[in-house]
């Protein structure tokens, strides 16, 4: 487990919310797959819902509707922080980035922008005020991992290494799969979308940690959710992928005992 009480270095991923077409029905939800317990935001926020494990904010849930009708895709994003939104915005538009959403001033939390990577994937920057981004990651119930799904693994590879001053290191194994790193620590991964996906979207991929996963995929399904693949022991720990009731895509990891 790793906790946090301030802002986490620029680069780093920081926070993830969900966009999702029945804010109320996610909250029951990941409260029966996670346990999680929630602060909803009042009307001038648009009820976006802070999740909590225990006392340790970990994710948020909003709608998918914006402003003026359109919809964003049913999908967990993932915000890395930022020390200057405006200049980090500015930086990734010259890598080839696309603005969906400037910086914006949410209230004293901070300052938040959305924008679309060159191989079509979303991210956003959190410049943190009084949310610093999530209190707690690698345990059950939070964060764990950050796995970008790339249409181009080595354009993506390059963006992220550039966008994010880190290096990218293939990591062994008969995938290709490069790891970013801030210092010794690892950020997240990017992997190349296979044919066999289907319609699969480029996307970040959110990993929450689980104590059990199969119990949690079976709490899923249970649920309203769809497991999307076996449980698969690996070399990092016990994981399956699987969807939400609304289709928003996600795994679990049960972490190795240590």
């Amino acid at each position: 487990m790793t906790t946090y009480t301030e802002a986490k270095p620029a680069g780093t991923p920081t926070w993830i919310d969900l966009a999702t077409p029945d804010a109320e029905g996610a909250r029951a939800f990941y409260k029966a797959v996670f346990g999680w317990d929630y602060d909803i935001g009042g009307p001038e926020y648009g009820g976006y819902t802070t999740a909590r494990v225990g006392q340790n904010q970990v994710a948020g849930i909003g709608g998918n509707v914006m402003p003026d009708g359109s919809t964003v895709p049913v999908t967990w994003s993932v915000y890395f922080a930022s020390e200057n939104a405006e200049a980090d915005v500015a930086s990734a538009v010259e890598l080839g980035a696309k603005v969906l959403l400037p910086p914006m001033a949410v209230g004293p939390f901070g300052t938040m922008a959305n924008l679309v990577d060159p191989g079509g994937a979303v991210f956003s920057y959190w410049q943190a005020g009084t949310h610093i981004g999530a209190e707690v990651m690698d345990e059950p119930g939070s964060v764990t991992w950050f796995e970008l799904c790339a249409v181009d693994v080595k354009q993506s590879r390059d963006f992220y290494a550039a966008l994010l001053g880190t290096p990218a290191e293939p990591l062994p194994g008969d995938m290709e799969y490069y790891a970013f790193k801030h210092g010794d620590a690892m950020l997240g991964g990017v992997m190349q979308i296979a044919p066999s996906w289907g319609d699969f979207q480029p996307q970040w991929v959110v990993y929450f940690a689980v104590a059990n996963a199969d119990e949690t995929v079976a709490a899923v399904v249970k649920n309203g959710g769809k497991a999307l693949s076996t449980i698969d022991d690996t070399p990092y720990g016990r994981m399956a992928a699987v969807a939400d009731p609304f289709g928003a895509y996600f795994k679990v990891l049960q972490l190795p005992a240590r």
